[in-house]
């Protein structure tokens, strides 16, 4: 029950925290300077300049309706009932928010609240939700065709930069397109940065105390491999294990302290799925 309890608390924050940085991200740098942003909210946005009486909340909400149902199909009930509570967090976060940061440059806003935006879609996707709108077609983009979920949104938010190429100013549509290219470019960065996989590749003599100790102490998975030494042919037994980054220096310490004379090769493992450890969280 505290488990359960812990990891649904979990989730609260993380839906909290992205979907918060995003709707700070539209509240300080987009809308001062009367350009758009990703997905829904730029959707949203656009309708909102176009007919003022019409606020942004309630229509992200409508414009949501058929992405949810979309997604439930797709994806799965618990990403949706997430994302319904995710969405509702930021629909909340818009209204409330009223930040005037008084800058000038809209470049400068454009870049850092892509930045901004793209850190709070990451953190998004490392939950179980999302804050609803393209994200979840993302997701979905990505679940079916395993395309990237920055270049996902990349190809939603198309559609909104035809649609304000035709009512708005060049330089507006211009600056829109540097906020959602540098939103995207950090969505997927930091998405894949915060679960970021090792390979560790370890050969000793004392192979057994090295993989008791990172399976028992360190709750590592290791897997045994034998192969043969290219010289002399002698049999050599190696570990393999697939570790997060920062469990790197406690691996290899403790494989020191074991066998300090130890082969130990540490590689990039980009993409890692199956056995409930890969980059991807279960959506």
């Amino acid at each position: 029950m505290v488990k359960k309890a812990a990891g649904f608390l979990k989730q609260i924050m993380l839906l909290a925290t992205g979907s918060t940085l995003c709707a700070l991200a539209v509240k300080a740098f987009v809308m001062p300077h009367g350009f758009l942003s990703r997905g829904l909210t730029g959707m949203a946005l656009l309708i909102s300049y176009v007919r003022p009486e019409w606020s942004i909340g309630p229509t992200y909400f409508v414009l949501n309706v058929p992405v949810f149902l979309l997604g439930g199909y797709f994806v799965g009930r618990r990403f949706v009932a997430y994302s319904l509570l995710g969405m509702a967090i930021y629909s909340f976060a818009l209204a409330a928010i009223d930040v005037d940061l008084a800058i000038a440059d809209p470049m400068l806003c454009a870049v850092i609240g892509g930045a901004l935006s793209g850190i709070g879609v990451a953190v998004l996707l490392r939950s179980f939700g999302s804050s609803g709108g393209s994200e979840i077609i993302s997701v979905v983009l990505n679940k079916l065709f395993g395309i990237e979920v920055g270049t996902g949104a990349m190809l939603v938010n198309a559609a909104v930069l035809i649609a304000s190429a035709l009512l708005f100013p060049l330089e507006k549509v211009l600056y829109t397109l540097v906020f959602v290219f540098v939103s995207s470019q950090f969505a997927n960065q930091v998405f894949h940065g915060l679960a970021r996989r090792r390979t560790a590749l370890i050969m000793s003599e004392q192979w057994q105390a090295v993989a008791e100790t990172l399976t028992r102490k360190h709750q590592l998975g290791v897997t045994l491999l034998k192969g043969h030494g290219g010289f002399g042919g002698e049999e050599r037994h190696l570990l393999y294990s697939v570790v997060l980054r920062r469990d790197v220096s406690a691996l290899k310490r403790a494989v020191n302290e074991i066998d300090a004379g130890a082969f130990i090769a540490i590689m990039d493992a980009d993409d890692v799925t199956g056995l409930e450890i890969g980059n991807q969280p279960h959506w």
